[in-house]
């Protein structure tokens, strides 16, 4: 089957992928620290699946609440409609990150998934997510990956883990 081919996104502006890349890093951490002290029990019975949703969905507002402020103060260009679509499209990173592991944490509530195992699995999915900016980041940069961004990424993935775990010394 021949058509026409597919039109070409407009390549993403190098501020606007900064802006998208620190929405996922932050929502990513954001997430791990969310359910790293999250107990079996909550996975178990649906408290860590609203749990990790609702964080996900209110660090998402409190996210592009803060953007387009920020946005104000670097430019004078008015807070319109389509500027605030564009801080929401933005940040949509902060939400997505939560999406997978909320999953997850519903398999367990909903069905015999240990809770155990769904957290290790949300766990896991997020320090990967985190271990890759390495090589994205280069990519932005028009760079190829190579070992240094991997290792630079897996260095990301332990300062978020570090990030998670002073959430839950503080939090205990």
């Amino acid at each position: 089957m021949t058509g026409a081919p597919e039109p070409s996104r407009p390549r993403l502006s190098r501020e606007d992928a900064s802006s998208r890349i620190t929405a996922y890093v932050y929502g990513n951490i954001v997430t791990l620290a969310t359910i790293a002290p999250l107990t079996t029990v909550a996975a178990e019975n649906g408290q860590g699946f609203w749990y990790v949703l609702a964080t996900a969905f209110s660090t998402f507002l409190a996210h592009t609440f803060a953007e387009s402020i920020g946005r104000r103060a670097r430019t004078d260009e008015r807070l319109s409609a389509a500027v605030l679509r564009a801080e929401l499209r933005d940040s949509l990173p902060v939400l997505t990150s939560g999406i997978l592991p909320a999953a997850v944490l519903g398999l367990a509530w909903l069905t015999a998934v240990p809770g155990s195992t769904a957290e290790i699995i949300a766990l896991t999915y997020l320090v990967i997510r985190l271990a890759l900016i390495g090589p994205i980041v280069a990519r932005i940069r028009g760079e190829r990956p190579s070992f240094r961004t991997f290792v630079a990424g897996i260095v990301l993935a332990l300062v978020g883990i570090a990030v998670a775990l002073v959430k839950v010394g503080l939090g205990s």
